[in-house]
């Protein structure tokens, strides 16, 4: 396998609440499939379209009023986790974000083949690639969940010139390997 060009790239950001829950899915998505609100929801639609099949074989009028009721409110549990959830998991990065607010200084990160060094007025961290579990790309940022120090580190691709973003991201793809993907545009497909 060929050496990454292990030259670091430096990064002066400010992370906003939105940018820390669009990392917060973006690495939920891999992270955690069985989380994914399409599973969810097409587990309450199966448990839904499964209680509705078992009707006819009722042996009451009120037996299948009891299970058309179930099916009935696992259809409604699928629509409520399709709208939902995403608006939850905003809320849930927005409060963790609000209660962080190292988060929201000024920092400068330095990326290098095998760590990353944050440092601001209040503090300076080195998390190391090892400590991570899964790194997600996005247009705007790249996130790794995982790290010691703090959960998810996240490194936003604005105002890098187009050469210094495709070094950082294949330092982080390099650093990855298999654990690395990317997730294109809002449409939310992923991919190696």
């Amino acid at each position: 396998m060929p050496k990454q060009n292990d030259e670091p790239v430096t990064v002066k950001q400010t992370l906003t609440e939105q940018d820390y829950a669009a990392a917060s899915a973006a690495v939920g998505y891999f992270a955690a499939p069985m989380r994914r609100r399409t599973v969810r929801a097409a587990l309450c639609l199966t448990v839904s379209a499964l209680t509705a099949s078992v009707i006819p074989a009722c042996g009451g009028y009120s037996a299948a009023r009891v299970v058309g009721a179930i099916a009935i409110l696992c259809a409604a549990a699928a629509i409520a986790v399709w709208f939902g959830q995403p608006v939850a998991d905003r809320r849930r990065a927005g409060r963790w974000f609000r209660s962080c607010p190292l988060a929201a200084l000024p920092a400068e990160v330095t990326v290098s083949g095998d760590r990353a060094v944050v440092k601001s007025e209040c503090e300076r961290m080195t998390e190391y690639w090892t400590d991570f579990s899964v790194c997600v790309e996005t247009d705007e940022l790249i996130a790794a969940a995982g790290g010691r120090e703090r959960f998810l580190l996240i490194v936003k691709k604005s105002g890098l010139s187009k050469e210094e973003a495709g070094r950082l991201s294949g330092l982080f793809r390099y650093a990855f390997e298999g654990r690395w993907y990317r997730m294109n545009g809002k449409n939310g497909k992923g991919g190696k």
